[in-house]
């Protein structure tokens, strides 16, 4: 299970801005170094975190949000 603080370190790392840079609240269109490569990094590093369950979440990679992200894995009780 992944909590906040590991889950926007694993963001920052996927994206590589400095975590500060990043919250719950950030959003795709607010970030420029989150493009495509970026959001399939996010998707492949929280697969690997949640050892391949992460990909079983029906439209996660339709996020918008690093929120919306969170709540998604939180649901799917992937998350605390």
């Amino acid at each position: 299970m992944i909590d906040e603080k590991k889950f926007l370190l694993n963001i920052s790392k996927c994206l590589n801005v400095n975590v500060k840079k990043i919250s719950l609240k950030s959003k795709k269109d607010s970030i420029d170094e989150w493009d495509s490569l970026g959001h399939l990094a996010i998707l492949t590093t929280l697969d690997k975190v949640t050892k391949g369950k992460a990909a079983k979440i029906k439209n996660i990679a339709n996020f918008k949000s690093l929120s919306q992200l969170f709540n998604l894995l939180k649901k799917a009780k992937l998350a605390k």
